[in-house]
């Protein structure tokens, strides 16, 4: 016993000293992660492209950019591209974003259009599809918008209604100043500096899963995000037959006018209004009416939010991409160092309970010793005890002889 505890002592600081190190790696750990992270973040800022992105502007029955989309094109690290006719595939070629607006409510996508925007939608690309209100003959911007949507096979529909909002508004409930409050944590980065935008009379837009309408106020559908919505004074309005597919005429709440999809490696934008090429657009309605959307009026950051876009869907999107794949390996390399962390955890148990048996031994060895100590001083009482007694019978001996001996002689 003795020898097996005199081994434990000896080993005792190692394991103190497994300890510390075991306490060192935990902390380690987060500081790992985090660099890595940062590195990558630092490697994957990408150099000036030698290729400006191009984009191209749908903007089918117009005769020319207005001035919102003007105001636009001279965004100079993108190669623009405006078709106000019919769409080709030969005008999609080397594109890394489309906008899809009609400029005259009248005109309908064919059906080698939509199969041109299909085949091209692919490897990377980005989409904005916009709609309008279904007041008047604006509701036909609907179906066509849809119609582009179901070719490309989306989880996105506009449903047959508008939302109007008595408070976040432009002067007017159906002049919707869209809020960013309700973005999707996913996308947080698209309304960075966006507090509100125009949407002018927009639709609201719903999921489509299963061949089932889905209110995105109140459901969540798989890879569908929403971006921005009205206050939580919108409400739903239908103007026109027929009647909407889910959402209820007078229903009051947060109403989706900007839904994002991803879809295979794609990203699909659709709106409720237009950016641009239609009555008053998303981006900078103060250029062209201060009066109403200004800085001392109402304040929106529209601009903000389509450029945002465009940086997405053009030079930062491949980056952004390969950020979410790298984040998803460190986050598999978190989880497996969080379960070296419950080894560690273990091992640590284990450690500490071992030093709490060895302190125990410790203690027993104390007392031992304690009483050794408490027995020799008992021997040693007893031999000094022994000594004397010893002493005082070879005296009395000695005195006895002395006095004995010449007695016995006389007799």
């Amino acid at each position: 016993m003795f020898a097996s505890l005199a081994w434990k002592i000896i080993l005792m600081p190692q394991d103190y000293l497994t300890l510390e190190i075991i306490k060192m790696k935990r902390k380690l750990i987060s500081l790992i992660v985090l660099s890595l992270l940062a590195f990558t973040t630092l490697s994957l800022i990408p150099a000036a492209a030698a290729d400006k992105p191009v984009v191209v502007v749908h903007l089918k029955g117009s005769l020319e950019a207005d001035y919102q989309l003007r105001a636009l094109m001279n965004t100079s690290w993108i190669e623009w591209k405006v078709v106000y006719e019919d769409l080709s595939a030969s005008d999609l070629s080397g594109a890394s974003m489309l906008f899809m607006i009609l400029g005259d409510s009248s005109q309908v996508y064919t059906a080698d259009e939509l199969s041109a925007v299909d085949s091209w939608f692919t490897g990377g690309k980005t989409i904005y599809v916009a709609a309008d209100s279904d007041y008047g003959t604006d509701h036909l911007r609907q179906y066509q918008a849809n119609a582009v949507l179901e070719k490309i096979g989306s989880k996105i529909r506009i449903d047959d209604c508008s939302t109007e909002d008595a408070t976040s508004n432009g002067g007017a409930p159906y002049r919707v100043l869209g809020i960013s409050d309700n973005v999707a944590s996913e996308f947080e980065y698209l309304v960075a500096g966006v507090t509100r935008g125009l949407f002018h009379g927009p639709a609201i837009v719903v999921g489509y899963d299963g061949g089932n309408y889905v209110d995105l106020s109140e459901n969540s559908v798989d890879d569908v995000y929403v971006i921005m919505t009205t206050s939580s004074d919108g409400i739903v309005v239908d103007n026109n037959e027929p009647t909407p597919n889910v959402m209820v005429a007078g229903t009051e709440g947060e109403f989706p006018v900007m839904v994002l999809e991803k879809k295979d490696g794609n990203t699909i934008i659709v709106t409720g209004d237009a950016p641009f090429g239609q009555y008053m657009g998303l981006y900078g309605p103060e250029m062209l009416r201060a009066d109403r959307y200004g800085a001392d009026a109402n304040p929106q950051q529209g601009m903000y939010l389509v450029e945002n876009i465009l940086r997405y869907a053009t030079s930062f999107g491949d980056v952004i991409r390969t950020q979410e794949t790298a984040i998803a390996s460190y986050e598999a390399e978190i989880a497996g160092l969080e379960d070296d962390v419950d080894d560690l955890d273990e091992e640590v148990n284990l450690l500490e309970s071992e030093v709490s048996t060895l302190e125990s031994d410790v203690s027993a060895l104390e007392s031992d010793k304690t009483g050794l100590e408490a027995d020799v001083a008992a021997a040693q009482s007893s031999a000094s005890t022994m000594q004397l007694a010893a002493v005082a019978a070879l005296i009395i001996g000695v005195v006895v002889g002395y006095f004995v001996g010449p007695m016995i002689k006389k007799e």
